[in-house]
């Protein structure tokens, strides 16, 4: 297996995507902290360093669905996965060769972002208002995140392993699940309490009291739980860190917990997949 990861991890230093996508997340990290200095100095506004960590999840996440289906569909259409099985490759080191070599790319594109927009947040904004602890857990979670939906699409690739097909069935599944994150997140932030104008009387009077439309119970748990779990909503946390509205403070153990457990699903579920897939 140790061979096989080797020859991927040389193939991707030669793919043209993955070439781009580092330049672009390498600049984004470089441009991020010099936009919000700029805000500085425009509004005299203290700015924390803080407000760097997270901004690259949702992003390194959808390029990641481009560079997963590209580098694991080049595989099967050029007929590479049937050679490296008639030549006596087990199946499950081919894919967990796929796997990883995925991982390492999503880990790369994180840190081209995170070590020039750490090291610029640091110089030019203001001193963090998060704790070390606190930091390591939006580092951790964010990685993971990403590692989670890298897993997700080397499974989805083994069910549909064209590289156009797996590409549009990837990009349509990331979208779903940012549309799903999107209206979790419309819920999760309708106030407990706001103004309602009844009409009294033919009198429209004004009442504030609580919101019939604000989500309690049973039903709010299961949003946040669900806002957790998926992670396009792992990456909306991570991404406003809003504490008001996600609380992310307290759910970073378990979003890195969920995370954990996509991980180790899907890599099982693709080897059973890929284990039992004809490659003709």
């Amino acid at each position: 297996m140790c061979n096989l990861l080797l020859a991927n991890l040389s193939r991707l230093k030669k793919n043209i995507l993955f070439i781009f996508s580092a330049v672009v997340m390498l600049i984004f990290g470089i441009f991020t902290p010099i936009s919000i200095y700029s805000d500085k100095i425009k509004y005299f506004q203290l700015q924390e360093a803080d407000k760097v960590i997270g901004g690259y999840v949702i992003f390194v996440c959808i390029i990641m669905a481009f560079i997963c289906c590209i580098f694991c569909g080049e595989e099967y259409d050029g007929g590479t996965v049937r050679n490296k099985l008639s030549v006596g490759h087990r199946r499950m080191h081919i894919y967990s060769a796929q796997f990883f070599t995925c991982m390492i790319a999503g880990v790369i594109l994180c840190s081209l972002y995170l070590m020039p927009a750490l090291l610029l947040g640091n110089i030019l904004l203001d001193a963090f208002e998060s704790s070390f602890g606190l930091l390591l857990l939006y580092f951790v979670s964010g990685i993971l995140c990403v590692c989670a939906c890298v897993s997700i699409y080397c499974m989805l690739m083994t069910m549909i392993p064209k590289r156009t097909a797996g590409t549009a069935f990837t990009t349509f599944i990331m979208l779903v699940m940012i549309y799903i994150a999107n209206q979790v997140h419309i819920l999760l932030i309708i106030p407990a309490e706001t103004y309602q104008f009844p009409v009294i009387n033919g009198v429209v009077t004004q009442i504030y009291g609580e919101n019939p439309r604000y989500p309690t119970g049973i039903y709010r748990k299961f949003l946040e739980i669900l806002f957790d779990v998926l992670p396009s909503g792992q990456a909306y946390q991570i991404f406003f860190r809003n504490p008001e509205h996600f609380q992310t403070a307290e759910h970073l153990p378990r979003m890195i917990v969920f995370s954990c457990i996509i991980i180790i699903l899907s890599f099982l579920s693709g080897i059973k997949i890929f284990d039992k897939k004809d490659m003709k």
